[in-house]
């Protein structure tokens, strides 16, 4: 049995809760789906897009995504860390920084030995848990990952055009902008995304994201040195057509981590977990080796 903190708050969905756990200079959800198997645990991370708004209200879209992984393991989504005070959300962004509050939760949930499954600007803060908090970690799946912002890559260059867009509140640009990228080069439109362009949102909690794009975007959040140091089995997964992440960077951290498979799609963009043919079967088949 799980102790209850005594700051602990719980959403109720149906039967399953989300909760928000206490961390230093805020709070951080998880949301527990009801498992259908005994496999190891999944620890879920989403991309920067995590932080647009928080995971409570959320609940039936991630049941819809993550209902076949439930099926054989208990599947736990967090979110990105809510801060107490708006202008100290780079700080409490810095993927390092949301590792700690990972493992926080983690640990308050009771868990003690995980695989990762994590996308995108999820993948960063995936390794930076795995390399400071290697006693929790499984096995590593990583999904369109870049270990490094170098400053003067055209990655670089995006994402600080997408914090300008961002704080100037020109959302409708920046969705359409994020639409075109979120497709494989040779696609036409990334249809979600494109959707959201159309509607021009304004993100719930647009401070979140902008922290994490510019915590990014800082040298120390760079964790390809310590690569090396990830002792768990590592899947890697790509699009050869991702126009966020390159494929160079993402084949980076799989040639830096010992033992890692790397495994790319020719037609995939940077949706990889939508978009890459025969995702969910690759995972289940990597996650079910643990048991083996």
């Amino acid at each position: 049995m799980v102790a209850r903190h005594p700051c602990r708050r719980i959403w109720q969905h149906g039967r399953v809760p989300t909760e928000t756990i206490p961390i230093g200079g805020g709070r951080i959800e998880s949301y527990g789906l009801e498992a259908g198997g005994a496999g190891t645990p999944v620890v879920v991370l989403g991309g920067v897009e995590t932080g647009f708004r928080p995971l409570t209200g959320t609940e039936q879209v991630l049941d819809r995504r993550w209902e076949r992984r439930a099926s054989r393991r208990p599947v736990f989504v967090i979110g990105r860390p809510l801060p107490d005070d708006r202008a100290d959300a780079e700080r409490i962004m810095h993927p390092r920084v949301i590792a700690d509050a990972v493992a926080t939760a983690l640990r308050t949930l009771g868990l003690s030995s995980v695989a990762i499954e994590a996308e995108s600007g999820g993948g960063r803060i995936g390794l930076w848990l795995t390399v400071d908090h290697p006693e929790l970690i499984e096995r590593l799946v990583l999904a369109a990952v870049a270990s490094e912002t170098p400053p003067d890559s055209p990655m670089a260059a995006r994402m600080a055009r997408w914090i300008e867009l961002g704080e100037a509140g020109d959302w409708g640009t920046f969705f359409a902008s994020m639409a075109q990228r979120m497709k494989a080069a040779t696609e036409e439109e990334s249809g979600s995304f494109a959707a959201a362009a159309r509607l021009q949102p304004r993100p719930a909690t647009p401070e979140r994201f902008i922290g994490e794009l510019k915590a990014t975007l800082d040298p120390s959040s760079f964790v390809t040195s310590r690569l090396s140091e990830i002792g768990v089995p590592a899947l890697v997964l790509a699009g050869e057509l991702d126009q966020v992440v390159p494929l160079a960077s993402t084949r980076l951290v799989a040639e830096r981590i010992p033992g890692a498979t790397l495994i790319t799609d020719p037609e995939c963009g940077h949706t990889v977990r939508s978009s890459f043919r025969g995702y969910d079967d690759l995972v289940e088949s990597f996650l079910a080796e643990a048991a083996g």
